[in-house]
């Protein structure tokens, strides 16, 4: 119809240009004098303004955490019960770094993906740690701030801290001292696993933090006086199978999202009572870091219909190291993203309302690329493990829609067809992550989660590992730890169920159980109705 028109309309004006025997005017009805060059060209289209969701849990137990205030330089919001938070008036940026504070609580930070876009949105969810240890003491005198349970430590000299303007401080001080186990969850380190150096950028491995803070009797903070140290001892957090004997500090600058070396940490004492030792001049977040090599993974992400996805997030999370890095996929699905060299990492991408599977990779010294697409699951469903040194091996099992589906390390699973539930690896070698990725759900039905203590230790056990199961529903996020009343004959922890409806919503049943034998399966039939 449109070149109908278009031929229609050209007719007409040949016509009227020809015009008729009398050598009359010509008129050109159609077309529009031209423009006035002194006219301004007219403005762009206003930016709409970016917006970030989230939501804030307790780092320990997975619950929501009110009342965190999360601030940019143009934005700033206060979280709701359920800890969910949005920010909406955010100028475009290529970057935009988040802060997360609330008396009681580790401060997390966070830069987001690129929100340059007019009308960018991104979701951050971040874990926030309670304050481990809060303590009175009278800062005129040597004081050594001990966090019971951890070799982690402060070692302060006598008469050592001021205030902000070079006063002494107003009577008592309170310390305010948390170790970071990074090892255990990613997240929990504030940034973007990011050193400015002077060549940019670049990507640190942890091998443990600690966050440490003080205030006077009058909550003025208080810091170390010019020409005055103290003694850090970080308790080690890695998932390399050797400590380093050294490594570089680092502290976290809040201003631009980066660490900062300064300084040196040693390895001291003997496993499991270890420590980096090291001295610093100011009180913040301290980390035990060193840059790494970084490589390439490339890759794809598509949608369950093939179709690629632009602008999803993808992240690569080591296992063999403590560190993660991400990237945005282009407009035709692509990524590139960093990882360690001479490594093993996992890759995983999401969208606000999706995941993908996470596929295991083994990376020597050069760029690797994926066989396969990354591919996002309708469901949104996935199950992530992590642990500690010990026990050296746990097993995640799912008890499927169908009566015979059991996905664990003898039968992995398939995204592909029934079960559509894949184990992504069998780790054995301590800390995981094992990540179990749902692609499709069926109706009615009950999933049942458990981890099986493979290795049959118990100094520690799974609740003394301790073993951390993160489990995202839709964008919904759960953490569990293990519940009391693990024993020697107990090698199974029974999780949680997940119960669906007839259109397949999933619903998280916690049951938090440690049983001698596994769990039973709820479906006794194989005639599981899948949602497409």
């Amino acid at each position: 119809m449109k070149f109908k028109l278009w031929a229609a309309t050209a007719a007409v004006l040949t016509v009227v240009a020809c015009g008729g025997g009398g050598g009359g005017d010509v008129h050109y009805p159609f077309i529009l004098p031209p423009p006035d060059q002194n006219q301004p060209p007219p403005p762009p289209p206003p930016q709409q303004k970016a917006k970030v969701t989230g939501r804030v849990t307790n780092a320990l137990d997975g619950k929501g955490v009110a009342q965190v205030t999360v601030s940019t330089g143009s934005s700033s919001a206060v979280t709701a019960d359920d800890g969910s938070y949005t920010l909406t008036e955010i100028a475009p940026a290529a970057s935009v770094l988040l802060s997360f504070t609330k008396a009681g609580m580790v401060p997390q930070s966070r830069a987001t993906a690129a929100l340059s876009a007019s009308g960018s949105s991104t979701v951050i969810n971040i874990p926030m740690l309670p304050v481990a240890v809060t303590v009175n003491f009278d800062p005129q005198a040597a004081y050594d701030v001990v966090v019971p349970g951890s070799t982690a430590m402060v070692k302060l000299r006598a008469n050592s801290l001021r205030r902000a303007d070079g006063s002494a401080p107003t009577g008592p001080a309170t310390a305010r001292v948390t170790p970071i186990a990074p090892a255990s969850d990613v997240n929990v380190m504030p940034g973007n696993y990011l050193a400015g150096t002077d060549g940019g950028a670049a990507p640190i491995e942890s091998f443990g933090a600690l966050d440490a803070s003080f205030v006077d009797a009058d909550g003025a903070p208080l810091n170390l006086a010019a020409g005055m140290d103290a003694t850090v001892r970080i308790a080690p957090s890695s998932r390399a199978t050797a400590l380093p004997p050294s490594v570089p500090l680092f502290y976290y600058n809040t201003t631009t999202g980066l660490w900062v070396q300064e300084g040196t940490a040693t390895l001291q004492g003997t496993a499991p009572s270890q420590y980096y030792e090291g001295t610093v001049t100011h009180f913040t977040t301290w980390n035990a870091d060193q840059i790494y090599n970084t490589v390439r993974v490339n890759g794809c992400v598509q949608d369950s219909a093939g179709q690629r996805v632009g602008g999803a997030l993808v992240m690569s999370e080591g296992k063999s190291y403590t560190g993660a890095a991400s990237a945005l996929t282009n407009a035709n699905g692509e990524f590139s993203v960093q990882v360690k060299r001479a490594s093993s990492a996992f890759v995983i991408a999401n969208t606000a309302t999706e995941i993908s599977n996470a596929p295991t990779v083994s990376i020597g010294d050069g760029d690797l690329s994926l066989g396969a697409c990354l591919e996002l699951t309708r469901s949104a469903v996935s199950v992530k493990l992590t642990w500690g040194a010990n026990p050296e091996d746990l097993d995640s099992h799912t008890l499927g829609a169908n009566a015979s589906e059991h996905v664990y390390y003898s039968d992995k699973g398939s995204l592909a067809a029934a079960p559509f539930i894949g184990l992504d690896v069998d780790d054995t070698d301590s800390f995981g992550p094992e990540v179990t990725t749902f692609a499709k759900l069926a109706k009615n039905r009950t999933y049942r989660f458990f981890v099986r203590n493979f290795s049959g230790t118990f100094d520690p056990g799974q609740t003394g590992s301790p073993a951390r199961i993160e489990l995202s529903n839709r964008g919904a996020q759960s953490i569990f730890t293990p519940p009391a009343g693990e024993t020697s004959s107990t090698d199974y922890w029974h999780v949680f169920d997940l119960t669906t409806d007839a259109n397949c919503n999933a619903t998280v049943v916690p049951v938090q159980q440690f049983l001698a034998d596994p769990p039973a399966p709820i479906n006794t039939d194989e005639n599981a109705q899948y949602c497409n």
